[in-house]
């Protein structure tokens, strides 16, 4: 991997400093693959943790609730740990130089917090998250926190806010933010433009106009070309692939062993399929030339292997992939991990329809976009920033600002980072809040 300036900067303050980092970037920018770039550069004990099962699996970690022992139902930020002291545990953590947390965005502060307190108990260091250097990666302008109503109002009455900023924690800890700003996934600087001004709530009359172009209302029903229809309701996906594959000639059940979750599995439980499916790759092959979210159509099936006719031009030979469910623990003076279990199956879903949260990080050169409701912000942004081209996109509804959903925290962070030399203080933030007639501050 050939690393970006802003990639360089990052590696270098994590390797030689013990500051506490957001690593973000716009959709595209190779926030997943620096990632796995530090996994396997640094001379760091670090450990990979992730919001969910699913990212956590294909990050290479563990969730944060099964690492730090975090109940599932909201802590305030003085509730105190309970439960048995492991050793184990005291010493992992005590060896832990650096904490990575993938998908920042999807963590809540009061989780935040419970890990922080977690870190100084097992370390016996009173240092905001025991001494240890924690690194975020994730873009808060994709998608938020998932927060039940009946959470929201609890949650409200200790914190200012549903993002991991307000973290009780960072007031003491604060952080670096590092954006990368080279965008791999798009070359069209003025498809870029149009996306970064989706993202930071600032679409143009004449966006607005170049948007309407990609309605139409004949194609975005046809689900028999090469695009994939992108979602915002997982129903709506999930009735269209149901629809197309008609009736399956072949079902593979996922073989799981040791304690891998089946509902932490990155892939289909049982998968159907028949010759002519439209279906997605969900791994990376680049000996064969296909990546996560290649495109394609089934063209053999045996017991062992399927074979693909990618929309690339070239046939491949789908063999069963084993994802790992890791566990780490101490080896001498060093952390590594141990395997706790496997989910083995074909790395294939149907690739008809997929929702706008399972496309998150994926990238495709053919778009159908169904989301002319949108319930949260960041939705529209996701959707349209997985295609390379504008030209590749056809939308089922008109473009609009109503379809955008303006996330006043947010306008907030970027605006108090900005004006604080790109490190976050929660001060600052409150005070840009006040600035603003932000009644949340």
């Amino acid at each position: 991997m050939v690393l970006t300036e802003e990639m360089n900067q990052a590696f270098q303050t994590i390797e030689e400093t013990t500051d506490n980092l957001f690593i973000t970037g716009k959709a595209g920018t190779g926030k997943t693959t620096f990632l796995k770039y530090i996994v396997e550069h640094t001379h760091k004990n670090l450990i990979v943790a992730a919001s969910t099962g699913i990212a956590a699996i294909n990050a290479g970690g563990v969730t944060l609730h099964r690492l730090f022992g975090i109940p599932f139902d909201l802590q305030g930020p003085n509730t105190p740990i309970k439960g048995r002291f492991f050793a184990d545990k005291a010493d992992l953590f005590q060896r832990l130089d650096t904490l990575i947390i993938d998908e920042i965005s999807m963590v809540r502060p009061d989780v935040l917090d419970y890990v922080d307190r977690k870190l100084r108990f097992y370390r016996f260091n009173n240092l905001p998250f025991g001494g240890v250097q924690v690194v975020m990666f994730g873009d808060l302008f994709q998608l938020p926190p998932v927060i039940k109503k009946s959470e929201e109002e609890i949650l409200r009455q200790w914190y200012r806010g549903g993002y991991f900023f307000h973290a009780c924690c960072l007031r003491e800890a604060g952080f670096k933010i590092i954006e990368l700003s080279h965008v791999f996934r798009q070359h069209d600087e003025r498809f870029v433009n149009i996306l970064n001004r989706i993202r930071e709530y600032e679409l143009l009359p004449m966006d607005i106009d170049d948007l309407s172009t990609l309605r139409d209302n004949r194609q975005s029903k046809d689900y028999t070309t090469q695009s994939i229809h992108i979602c915002s309701l997982r129903r709506d996906a999930d009735k269209i692939n149901e629809q197309m594959i008609g009736e399956a000639t072949h079902m593979f059940p996922a073989k799981f062993k040791g304690e891998f979750n089946p509902k932490n599995a990155p892939c289909d439980v049982n998968l159907k399929l028949r010759i002519g499916a439209r279906v997605m790759t969900l791994v990376n092959d680049s000996a064969q030339g296909f990546y996560n979210g290649s495109m394609g159509t089934v063209s053999e099936i045996t017991q062992d292997k399927i074979k693909v006719l990618l929309d690339a031009g070239h046939e491949v030979i789908i063999d069963p992939y084993t994802w790992i469910d890791r566990e780490y623990q101490i080896n001498g003076s060093e952390i590594q991990t141990i395997e706790k279990g496997s989910c083995t199956q074909f790395p294939l879903s149907l690739g008809w329809a997929i929702t706008i949260h399972k496309s998150q990080g994926l990238t495709f050169d053919k778009i159908v976009v169904h989301c002319p409701y949108a319930f949260a912000p960041g939705m529209l942004y996701v959707a349209l920033s997985r295609c390379t081209s504008m030209e590749g996109i056809i939308t089922d509804f008109f473009i609009s600002k109503k379809a955008i959903i303006t996330d006043n925290e947010l306008i907030a962070f970027n605006k108090a980072c900005r004006n604080n030399d790109n490190k976050f203080n929660l001060d600052v933030y409150r005070a840009v809040c006040r600035f603003m007639g932000y009644e949340n501050n």
